[in-house]
Order: structure tokens, then C-alpha cells, then sequence
């Protein structure tokens, strides 16, 4: 067989499968969207499998040579370039040149994985205004905390062993209490914050992680399926909370949901994402730094950009973001977000 001929053959296999499969995929989600466990799973990866698209037109000139179908594949082209520009490399400015701004940090630690002077360094480089922590450990307590102490003098933690939160603040905390969403074992916190006698509400969110776990469909026939509905319910559970605050309010931390699940957009009805108004970029978070032995046994690979964006800082419509940035790793499978907010009024 021609070389050519076969390349050919093995193209058009390709892009029109995976034509077919993005086209399947995109109709379903309007009907289901995550009502629907595969569709939810595979919106995680979103923009990702799109990227394919981008070299289809190349493909379909070069290769395939069918016009009707280059036309279409390079307006499909044309729209995702669109789209991408759109959504993530068209930031917001903002004119607050004059007004002081709310510097926002947000970690989750992933326990141990990051040390106690890395912490240190990190919050002393940034120097933000309030400080959101996940998955902290007694170490970090004893001996991070006292560390910043003077610059950060009101301090507080859930203290409830394995579920560890904190918040730490250059203004006064006239009030903390912890919180359980939808009544799971996970720790949240809320607090209210004094700053130039004005109360603004703060959470400090980690809701339960999605996970994929086999399900008996029939009584011979068991699949992997992707689980997420205990998160759903924390987030419904916040949106409700919201609802009732009258005061400003900023929200962060590690939410365990992508930008494409329905989840992201019930919150977004309520909060504004302060990434997604002034940062540039996917924005992604997670896993960062993952040794990839479990997938490749003796492996000494890792992953060096992570693949999701599940971490993130919001905002009620009191405030407008100035800059939005994710930060380099400090040890942990996420990476740190930092948010500078505008109270506007």
C-alpha cells in the first residue's frame, strides 16, 4: 500500500473520530451536563481535549484534501481560538490606582508537603493582607505561625485533628467559627474580619474530593464511575450560606471542581472569580510536582504543570479584582493563588 494512502487513512480515522466524539461530547452536555458521570468527568479536562481542533484544518489541507470538511474544521478553529481569547487571556483592568487594596493568599498545604520555612518565606514574600490555608498540620501550627506572628497577629485554626484550616490576618478577627458543609466530617471556617471599621465576612473552604469508585450497574457487571455529589451538596449547602450574608465577602480555598462542572456555575450565581475577571491564563492548580511511579513503576518522572483547576478565591459584587495570579509550588500537589480585591462599594 502507498505510504501516503495509509497515512491518509490513518488521519481521517482520527479526526473524524475524534470529531465525532467532541461533537457527541458537546451535545450530551447540553442536555445533561453533569447530571450525567461521564460527561462531568470528561469536563474536567476541558480546555484540554480541545487543543486537537487547533491542528484538524492543517490536517484536513494537507492530508485528508476534502474542502467541505476544511472549511468546517477551520471554523471550528476560528471559534475555539475565539473562545480561549475570550475566556482565558482577556483580563479585566480595573482604574484603583488610588484605592487601597485587599491582598488575598490561599495554600492548600497538602500536610507535610510543605514545610514549615517554606511556608514562612512564601507568605513573608507576598506580604498578603489575609491568608487562607488548607490542610495544615501541628508543625505548621507550632512552628510556622509564631514566625508570623507579628505580622500576622490575629490567628486562628479549626483544631480539630485531620482537618486542619486557618486563617491568618493582619486585621482583627472579631469572630471564627467552624463549619461542616451538608454536615460531612470535612472543616470549613467562617469569620468576620474588622478592617478600618468595616466587617467583611471570610470563608475558608476544602470541600470533599471527587473520586472515582466501581459501581455494581447490574448484578454481573461492575464499572469505575466518577462520584461527586457530596461535594455538590457542601456547595449547595455554601451557596445557601451566601445567600443570607448582607456584608462583603470573600470565599477561598480548595474547591475540588473544575470551571466546567455545574457546581462551579451555581457558585459562580452568587460570587465572582476573581481569576477569571483579572488573571491571565488557565489558571490551573493541581496535581503539581506528582511523581508518576504509581502509573510507571520505577519511574522518575513527575508531573511539572498541573492539569486542573480546582483552587480558587471569590468575591461578592462589594468588591472588584485588581490581579488574580497563581504562584509557583511550594512543595504541595497545589499551587498558591493569590488575589488583590478592591472594595468598591
Amino acid at each position: 500500500m502507498n505510504l501516503f494512502l495509509l497515512l491518509q487513512i490513518i488521519t481521517k480515522v482520527f479526526v473524524y473520530s475524534y470529531s465525532g466524539l467532541i461533537l457527541i461530547y458537546l451535545i450530551l452536555r447540553l442536555i445533561f451536563w453533569d447530571k450525567f458521570w461521564l460527561i462531568a468527568l470528561i469536563g474536567n479536562f476541558i480546555p484540554l481535549i480541545l487543543f486537537p481542533i487547533l491542528i484538524l484544518p492543517l490536517l484536513a489541507f494537507l492530508i485528508i484534501k476534502n474542502q467541505r470538511f476544511l472549511i468546517v474544521l477551520s471554523i471550528a478553529c476560528m471559534l475555539l481560538i475565539g473562545w480561549l481569547h475570550t475566556q482565558y487571556f482577556s483580563p479585566q483592568t480595573i482604574s484603583a490606582a488610588n484605592t487601597q487594596s485587599l491582598k488575598i493568599f490561599s495554600l492548600n498545604n497538602s500536610w507535610h508537603k510543605t514545610e514549615t520555612k517554606t511556608l514562612v518565606e512564601i507568605i513573608k514574600r507576598e506580604k498578603p493582607d489575609i491568608v487562607f490555608l488548607q490542610e495544615i498540620t501541628r508543625n505548621h501550627i507550632t512552628k510556622s505561625f509564631p514566625k508570623l506572628k507579628a505580622e500576622y497577629p490575629d490567628q486562628t485554626s479549626d483544631d480539630i485533628k485531620g482537618y486542619r484550616a486557618a486563617i491568618l490576618s493582619r486585621y482583627p478577627i472579631e469572630f471564627q467559627e467552624n463549619l461542616h458543609l451538608a454536615g460531612h466530617s470535612e472543616v470549613q471556617q467562617r469569620a468576620l474580619i474588622k478592617i478600618k471599621q468595616e466587617l467583611i465576612v471570610i470563608y475558608n473552604i476544602q470541600t470533599i474530593s471527587p473520586w472515582i469508585r466501581p459501581r455494581k450497574i447490574l448484578p454481573f457487571l461492575t464499572i469505575p464511575v466518577y462520584e461527586f455529589d457530596e461535594r455538590s451538596l457542601e456547595i449547595q449547602d455554601l451557596i445557601e450560606r451566601l445567600k443570607k450574608e448582607s456584608l462583603p465577602v470573600i470565599v477561598a480555598g480548595d474547591f475540588n471542581m473544575s470551571e466546567q462542572s455545574q457546581d462551579y456555575y451555581y457558585l459562580r450565581q452568587v460570587l465572582i472569580d476573581s481569576f477569571r475577571v483579572s488573571g491571565m491564563g488557565f489558571g490551573l492548580t493541581w496535581p503539581a510536582g506528582w511523581h508518576l511511579d504509581f502509573l510507571i513503576p520505577n519511574s522518575t518522572w513527575k508531573l511539572d504543570y498541573p492539569l486542573f483547576r480546582i483552587d480558587y478565591i471569590w468575591y461578592s459584587n462589594h468588591w472588584v479584582s485588581k490581579s488574580a495570579e497563581v504562584l509557583s509550588t511550594t512543595g504541595s500537589d497545589h499551587l498558591p493563588l493569590v488575589a488583590e480585591l478592591v472594595l468598591s462599594k
